[in-house]
């Protein structure tokens, strides 16, 4: 059975670093919408949510909307985590994956996927 990455006790799809120390901790792909950046259209981005720790602030870590452009706009300063480095990164928690707790996150993915609360 696989193991179960989560922040917050919310289940981690994608994990992305910086040199810096800074982390986004994607827990779900909302949308996509055309996104102005810096006076840009950028047609289909993918709108995420998640955790983000900033290095600079890390008590101030939050959660919230994520463009999935603005982050690929930062370049090499910011790379996806390969998933077996995910339980190395900051407060995330590793919980083991049963048979149950499969049917749990199916459920509640599905119901996250229609807009009903969770």
């Amino acid at each position: 059975m696989k193991d179960i990455i989560t922040i917050k006790g919310k289940p981690v799809i994608e994990i992305y670093e910086s040199f810096d120390g800074s982390y986004w901790f994607i827990t779900e792909k909302l949308y996509k919408q055309d996104s102005v950046i810096d006076g840009k259209v950028y047609k289909d981005d993918q709108i995420l949510f998640g955790y983000v720790r900033l290095s600079a602030c890390p008590e101030f870590a939050e959660w919230g909307n994520i463009s999935e452009t603005e982050l690929k706009l930062l370049g090499n300063r910011v790379w996806k985590v390969p998933k077996m480095n995910w339980h190395l990164c900051p407060e995330v928690e590793v919980k083991e994956n049963s048979e149950k707790q499969k049917a749990i996150n199916s459920f509640e993915a599905e119901k996250s996927y229609k807009g009903e609360n969770v």
